[in-house]
């Protein structure tokens, strides 16, 4: 774990974890039994976190051969409309392959105990400027794709540190964090420092991007 975070600056630690808890993947690109463990971190959001990828990208800039790029995802026919993203992914590397190997299972993310007592203020940010949806009532966190057990463990982390409480709330046939209303004055004066410009509707109440 300390041989991990001494390989990559402070910033870019905490900027990966926190993708990696939220929206973020990371691809193997070792073939060989023999080759090193590599990976690479793709980043990808909406067009409409366009200045959010952007800024993903200068602080991973040294990490990354090619800028961000315009793709159509997919066109609903029913309405008409063609949704698009912004997206794009590091090179691969061994420090990366490390993170993989932590946040990966059977090309299943997993939550990596091991790295939850790194997440620092700029981590938990990223996280929730990946994953949250903040109705001016409430905050809920996408952790649909994390087991319960891991969500408790996510749930133990977030009040231990940083002293937030949370609920698991049911969505469909999955669970999910929510936050309740009390609680959000929290966590949002712990990210707030860190909120890009495009991201401060997140932080807003009420809500000002539904207008």
């Amino acid at each position: 774990m300390g041989r991990l975070k001494s390989l990559i600056p402070y910033d870019q630690f905490q900027l990966i974890l926190g993708s990696l808890l939220g929206d973020a993947r990371l691809e193997c690109r070792s073939k060989s039994i023999r080759a090193k463990h590599t990976a690479r971190l793709r980043i990808h959001q909406s067009d409409k976190q366009k200045d959010y990828v952007f800024w993903k990208y200068t602080k991973l800039k040294n990490l990354v051969s090619k800028g961000p790029r315009f793709t159509q995802v997919w066109h609903d026919k029913k309405r008409n409309k063609t949704h698009f993203s912004w997206y794009f992914h590091t090179r691969s590397n061994e420090t990366l392959g490390l993170f993989q190997k932590l946040f990966y299972k059977s090309r299943t993310k997993i939550l990596p105990g091991v790295l939850l007592g790194s997440l620092e203020p700029l981590g938990l940010a990223v996280w929730y400027m990946d994953d949250d949806s903040n109705n001016g009532n409430n905050i809920t966190l996408n952790t649909h794709n994390f087991s319960v057990v891991e969500q408790k463990i996510l749930q133990k982390l977030l009040l231990d540190k940083f002293g937030v409480s949370s609920t698991l709330v049911k969505d469909r046939n999955k669970y999910k964090m929510a936050i309740r209303h009390y609680e959000c004055e929290k966590l949002i004066n712990i990210v707030r420092p860190y909120i890009i410009a495009s991201m401060n509707y997140k932080i807003s109440s009420p809500r000002n991007d539904l207008s």
